[in-house]
């Protein structure tokens, strides 16, 4: 796998691991601090590699076995603004 795909995968796997861990385990407040400045970075991308990257999600997205899981980094794209320039 190339060095994009593997590191787009690590992001996701990380993004999608907090999402969904209960309140108890990762306190929502400190999820958005540590999701929020990642997310910032991915504002400084071009509308192409905001759309590669969203491809790229939802294609890994396909690889993951669990449903939650799968359906949680489908949704990257949307949750995380990659396609909110599209609509402008």
């Amino acid at each position: 796998m190339e060095l994009n795909r593997v590191l787009a995968r690590a992001f996701a796997s990380i993004v999608v691991s907090i999402d969904l861990s209960d309140d108890d385990a990762i306190d929502p407040d400190v999820a958005t601090d540590i999701l929020e400045p990642a997310s910032a970075l991915l504002d400084d991308l071009s509308e192409q590699d905001r759309r590669a990257f969203a491809d790229m999600l939802v294609e890994l997205a396909e690889l993951e076995e669990n449903p939650e899981r799968r359906q949680a980094m489908a949704d990257l794209p949307d949750v995380l603004g990659l396609l909110d320039e599209e609509e402008d």
